[in-house]
């Protein structure tokens, strides 16, 4: 009767040629997750510029483009406003236009969120990350700047850590 398997050495060299096709194979895996998470964030703010394009005429109409804090109802909820856009603010803005889930990455970094957030209120500007990515010093965010007295909202992509 014969023994049928392989050798040690047909073992080592399968084991070596998968070894090789994960090293070649892992660079365009984390490539997909960076892609991903680059075009989460650009959904992000096609979504919020279609907001404030959306809100920012309505507002002209009630007079509200000429005042730093206001309030609009959209469709039964209570938005604040700068200057007629939609104010850096995640409770009161984009929490209530975005139907999405937001959490502060400061102070509420483990509830389970879509989109996490950090304010800087003394600036005007909000941070999103995605949930991959949430620590604010990572540099993969969108920066929301909103609006002053002489120039629109901004957004800032900021990709170079995703």
């Amino acid at each position: 009767m014969k023994i049928k398997g392989f050798t040690l050495i047909e073992l080592v060299v399968v084991i070596v040629v998968l070894a090789i096709l994960a090293v070649t194979a892992m660079p365009r895996f984390t490539s997909f997750q960076s892609d991903a998470r680059v075009s989460a964030l650009q959904g992000l703010q096609g979504g919020m510029q279609s907001a404030a394009d959306m809100i920012h005429p309505i507002a002209i109409q009630r007079g509200l483009d000429t005042i730093s804090q206001a309030t609009i109802t959209i469709e039964g909820e209570t938005v604040l406003l700068a200057w007629g856009y939609p104010a850096a603010d995640s409770a009161n803005t984009w929490s209530r236009l975005i139907l999405s889930t937001f959490s502060d990455a400061i102070f509420d970094p483990d509830v389970p969120a879509e989109w996490y957030f950090h304010n800087n209120s003394a600036n005007n500007w909000i941070r999103f990350m995605t949930r991959t990515m949430i620590d604010p010093n990572n540099n993969c965010f969108l920066r929301y700047t909103e609006a002053t007295s002489s120039a629109p909202p901004s957004f800032e992509l900021v990709q170079t850590g995703c």
